[in-house]
């Protein structure tokens, strides 16, 4: 019944969601050879300065198909909004005074399983959010002419979710804190935008960025997944949601 409850709670975020995701993912990979012919284009326009140092260093990037899945669908699409809908899910707390949740709490049931169950949920919704879009890019790809590898969307997939999830957890802590839902959302984005400002800013810190980890720049450039920041933020991840369940046994406890 927990499960269930749990589905019912969160099923509409995970399908919007999903469907967002996925027509992020796919609309972006059929546009390739659109988006190809538009950077060829801008370079024969003749852009001077620092505009022609980025269009030239994307460029360089997007070359490739695979190169223009990681900057175009992963870089720049999937890692925010996935990381909006993981604010979104864990942004709620169990001791809110929604009509479902004064239900779920007179269960007789450890407010320690009805976190667990919650958590357990919200993390599968997460997972299947961060693998299925980029999952289905190798079956999209003959469609532009070109192939993209079942490994490399399940190593960046694993990423953005390993990477991400702290943001999940980093909310979920913060509502078991505070009354207000938009305090934790708030703090959440704005700790999501520093990490993603010193992402592009600070290069030695990227393999070990939560934004750097689930944008997975070092497994596109070498090969190997950044394996020190996935376990670093996976445990930080981890630590939060104990962190969040044992405040809320405290406040359900005054």
């Amino acid at each position: 019944m927990l499960w269930y409850k749990a589905w019912i709670d969160t099923r509409w975020r995970f399908l919007i969601g999903l469907g967002l995701l996925v027509c992020v993912a796919l609309g972006n990979a059929l546009a390739y050879s659109s988006a190809d012919a538009y950077l060829v284009s801008a370079l024969a326009a003749g852009p001077q300065g620092l505009l022609a140092d980025e269009i030239n260093r994307t460029g360089q990037l997007m070359n490739t198909f695979r190169g223009f899945i990681w900057v175009q669908v992963i870089r720049q699409n999937l890692c925010g909004l996935w990381m909006i809908f993981a604010v979104l899910l864990g942004a709620e707390s169990l001791l809110s005074r929604r009509k479902g949740a004064i239900f779920t709490l007179a269960l007789p049931v450890s407010r320690r399983h009805l976190f667990s169950v919650r958590a357990a949920t919200d993390l599968a919704e997460l997972f299947l959010l961060a693998l299925i879009p980029l999952l289905l890019i190798p079956l999209t790809a003959p469609a532009v002419g070109h192939t993209y590898k079942l490994a490399d969307a399940l190593v960046h997939g694993l990423s953005i979710f390993a990477g991400g999830i702290v943001f999940y957890g980093l909310a979920r802590l913060l509502a078991a804190v505070f009354d207000e839902r938009w305090k934790p959302i708030v703090i959440t984005l704005a700790a999501a935008l520093l990490a993603e400002l010193c992402n592009n800013f600070i290069p030695a810190v990227v393999p070990f960025n939560p934004a750097g980890v689930m944008d997975g720049e070092r497994y596109f450039r070498t090969g190997t997944p950044a394996w020190a920041g996935l376990f670093i933020w996976t445990g930080i991840a981890m630590a939060l949601l104990y962190g969040a369940v044992r405040s809320t046994e405290k406040r359900d406890a005054r």
